[in-house]
């Protein structure tokens, strides 16, 4: 690769049928709508899927059911300097004794890289509840530092076991988009360029994205 060349890496989880889903959403399917084998002119895929599958953002109307849906999330806010910063394996609760470890001043985008990476690879086909996530009280910090944008390796930024979505909550009502379902497995803690558009659906509270670090 030559010095100059820019280095992308993929940070989004492949959809197909087989992938992992949290419990209660939409599986996905792909059924042939056309067909070319079958003497048809193209091939077209009719796709059915929720719309937190894989990577995917959540939007305030997800949690707080106030109007504000995936086509409204700013660009701005999906494009720009990133910090990945490394949580030890064997913390599963990201709380605000853990986050104060990291230097996160002036980071607007925040991604967290955890345990949870090892879990694309390891149980492809097959939801892990003991994924690591934010607590409350980590989620309130992370917005009380002026985090536009947070990350994180698994399905939800929110514990499974959480009964209040209280980490969805403390984000949310702070305008922090909240990214899910990354894939940080070969990504080095630092500094970074984010790219994560979501598909502009009207009116829906989330949206599959692509998401790539550039750096």
């Amino acid at each position: 690769m030559p010095d100059n060349a820019v280095r992308i890496i993929d940070i989004s989880v492949p959809i197909h049928p087989d992938m992992p889903i949290y419990p209660g959403d939409p599986g996905v399917s792909f059924e042939p709508a056309m067909d070319m084998a079958c003497g048809e002119a193209a091939n077209v895929t009719r796709v059915s899927m929720g719309s937190q599958t894989g990577t995917h953002f959540d939007t305030p109307h997800h949690i707080l059911n106030n109007g504000v849906t995936i086509e409204q999330v700013p660009l701005t806010q999906c494009y720009g300097p990133a910090t990945v910063v490394e949580v030890p394996p064997e913390i599963q609760a990201i709380d605000q004794a853990v986050l104060a470890r990291f230097n996160l001043q002036g980071c607007k985008r925040l991604l967290l890289k955890t345990r949870n990476s090892a879990f694309w690879q390891t149980d492809r086909n097959r939801f892990r509840e003991d994924f690591a996530a934010l607590t409350t009280d980590g989620a309130a910090y992370v917005a009380s530092l002026g985090v536009e944008l947070i990350g994180i390796d698994y399905l939800s930024i929110e514990l499974f076991d959480s009964s209040d979505l209280g980490a969805h909550k403390a984000l949310l009502n702070q305008n922090v988009l909240i990214l899910e379902g990354l894939n940080l497995a070969d990504v080095p803690s630092g500094d970074y360029t984010l790219a994560a558009f979501p598909i502009k659906y009207h009116g829906l509270d989330g949206a599959p994205t692509r998401a790539v670090l550039i750096g």
